[in-house]
């Protein structure tokens, strides 16, 4: 399975159960695209599209995610779930008000995501040693989860550590012209924080397309809360698969000067991917989503498959099958 990333202007048709991508510029080829091997698709143009399209999205159940010209998230078609279920879901709600079964789920994300981001640190340390004091103060961070019982100082010791972790980044990318200094979000403030958004919000999708796939809830999370944003699970999941996936793309086409200053641009106090930035990310996130790794289990998946994995094994936990263990590099 694999993203389809749209960036031509053109419409978007059903032609004989296949998807017929027409563009609007005359001189350019159109494309066909079978969506039986197609997780999703991301637009980032301008697009029409009419019900027969949806239709044609909803039975190959292809959920249909849409950005702005700056690479912001707008919106999403997603079909009818067909693999929703009474039981997983009054089961996700139970493990939400029970405070003590929540904080379990938001633990191990939490323990993962740091151990993940203590893997994507030492794969730098033969010639940055200063991380090693970055390092043993994540993990000094993270024992300290074990001691908290509430959501609040769970997410304020994720906090500290992002902090710490984002500066570290920065000490890596500092050689490659490249400043970062801190996470900003709205608006990006240079070029790294840019490329973290853009990924990040393309992990997202990521992740809720396979969500969808499952008879988990998206709306009902256990570490971000759900009353917060609509499909806030997703962001639950993206957590343990963000330092992975993105970080490392990033962190590759820095250090290999695959990324440039002249892929980015200024806009309204901010810095934003332009086309060729994105499709220069894009790539590499999806070489990354396609490679493999065994599970716990001796099996050989892509990660695409894993942020599957992940949910297969949450819904066993929630219905007392096993106890959710987190992914960890």
């Amino acid at each position: 399975m694999e993203t389809v990333y749209v960036f031509k202007n053109g419409y978007l048709r059903k032609k004989n159960a296949t998807l017929f991508i027409e563009p609007k510029d005359k001189d350019e080829k159109p494309v066909y695209i079978p969506l039986k091997n197609v997780s999703s698709l991301m637009v980032f143009s301008e697009v029409e599209l009419n019900k027969k399209t949806l239709e044609l999205f909803s039975k190959a159940q292809t959920p249909v995610f849409f950005y702005s010209y700056y690479g912001d998230y707008i919106g999403c078609f997603y079909p009818v779930e067909e693999n929703k279920t009474g039981e997983v879901l009054l089961l996700q709600f139970k493990h939400f008000e029970d405070l003590e079964r929540r904080i379990f789920i938001a633990k191990e994300i939490l323990l993962a995501t740091a151990e993940n981001l203590v893997r994507v640190l030492e794969d730098y340390l033969e010639n940055f040693s200063s991380l090693d004091e970055s390092i043993n103060y994540i993990q000094k961070l993270k024992d300290s989860y074990h001691r908290q019982n509430t959501i609040a100082s769970l997410m304020a010791i994720e906090g500290n550590i992002k902090k710490c972790y984002y500066k570290a980044l920065g000490e890596i990318l500092s050689r490659k012209d490249f400043k970062f200094e801190e996470r900003v979000v709205r608006p990006p403030k240079d070029e790294i924080n840019a490329m973290l958004s853009f990924g990040y919000s393309v992990l997202y999708n990521v992740v809720l397309a396979e969500i969808f796939k499952t008879s988990l809830e998206p709306s009902i999370s256990f570490l971000h809360e759900p009353n917060k944003r609509k499909h806030s699970l997703q962001f639950d999941i993206a957590e343990i698969f963000k330092p992975i996936i993105v970080d490392k793309a990033i962190l590759t086409l820095v250090n290999k000067g695959m990324i440039k200053k002249e892929h980015f641009r200024e806009v309204e106090g901010g810095v934003y991917l332009n086309n060729d930035g994105k499709k220069i990310l894009l790539e590499e996130i999806e070489e990354r989503l396609e490679r493999t790794r065994k599970n716990e289990h001796g099996q050989n998946l892509s990660y695409r498959t894993l942020i599957r994995y992940e949910c297969y094994k949450l819904i066993r936990h929630l219905k007392g099958e096993g106890t959710y263990s987190a992914f960890r590099l």
